[in-house]
């Protein structure tokens, strides 16, 4: 196995594993952050949205993470799996690095490495994928 494709495999591995840690983050990030405690105040189908938009973010988020799994198992079994999917995790992860850096969330001072903490994720994880794209490329056609 050529060394560009096992960097491949490893980096969707990681993409994989990044994109689903993420989703399970937020999942349960109304928990861990108590968020019902600050939206009393807030008409209740806002409120529902709210909470809806995340559950269905983090699944969202828990797909594109599972199927480039499965792209990297498909790729290390020596075919070229469908980049779209691929393609739109990386988009995805590029929106989400440049809009905290360009929109950095409003945070209490004490958590300030957050404001480094959260782009860098999303670099490494944009990161993993690109080099994941980079050697299907080079394989060949899909």
């Amino acid at each position: 196995m050529r060394i560009r494709r096992v960097f491949g495999i490893v980096a969707l591995g990681i993409a994989a594993a990044n994109s689903c840690a993420m989703a399970g983050y937020h999942f349960a990030l109304p928990v861990i952050w108590h968020w019902s405690r600050f939206v009393g105040g807030i008409p209740a189908t806002i409120r529902w949205g709210l909470f809806a938009i995340n559950v269905f973010f983090s699944f969202l988020l828990l797909a594109g993470g599972a199927l480039t799994g499965v792209a990297a198992r498909v790729f290390s079994r020596g075919a070229s799996p469908d980049r779209g999917v691929l393609v739109a995790m990386a988009g995805f992860w590029t929106l989400n690095m440049l809009y905290q850096v360009i929109v950095p969330m409003p945070l209490p001072a004490k958590l300030w490495p957050l404001h480094l903490l959260l782009p860098g994720y999303a670099a490494l994880t944009l990161l993993a994928y690109l080099i994941g794209l980079r050697a299907l490329r080079a394989h060949g056609p899909a």
